[in-house]
C-alpha cells in the first residue's frame, strides 16, 4: 500500500492582487501630488470647485470622475451584499474617495475584493 504524503498546500500567485495594489498605493500618492501644487484651493470648498469647473476641459473630467464615482460606489454596494460582507465597509470607500480620490478607493476596493474570493475557495 502506498503511504501518502502531505505536501502543504499553497496558493497560486495572484499577480492581480499585487497590481490592484501597486495601482491602489499609486492611486494614494498622485492625485496628493498634484492637490499639493496649490494647498490654498484645498482649503476653500467654493476655490476647489471654482478650479475643478475653471473650463471645459476640467469640467468635463470633474463630471466624468463625479459619474464615475457615483458608478463605483453602486459597484460597492451590490459586491458587498453578493459577497455576503458587511455594507458599512462602504462608508470606508467613500471616505477614501473623497479624502484622497477615487484612484485609490476602486483599486482598493478590487483588491479587498480579490482577497474575500480567495477566502471563499
Amino acid at each position: 500500500m502506498l503511504k501518502a504524503t502531505n505536501f502543504p498546500i499553497t496558493r497560486p500567485f495572484n499577480g492581480i492582487k499585487v497590481l490592484y495594489l501597486i495601482l491602489t498605493i499609486a492611486g494614494s500618492i498622485e492625485p496628493w501630488f498634484w492637490l499639493l501644487q496649490d494647498p490654498s484651493a484645498l482649503l476653500s470648498p467654493s476655490l476647489f470647485l471654482q478650479q475643478a469647473f475653471a473650463n471645459n476641459i476640467a469640467a468635463g473630467l470633474t463630471a466624468d470622475l463625479l459619474i464615475s464615482a457615483i458608478a463605483f460606489f453602486c459597484l460597492v454596494w451590490f459586491e458587498l451584499k453578493r459577497l455576503n460582507i458587511s455594507r458599512t465597509w462602504i462608508i470606508l470607500y467613500i471616505g477614501l474617495t473623497f479624502g484622497v480620490g477615487l484612484s485609490c478607493s476602486l483599486p482598493f476596493f478590487l483588491y479587498r475584493r480579490e482577497q474575500q474570493l480567495e477566502r471563499a475557495v
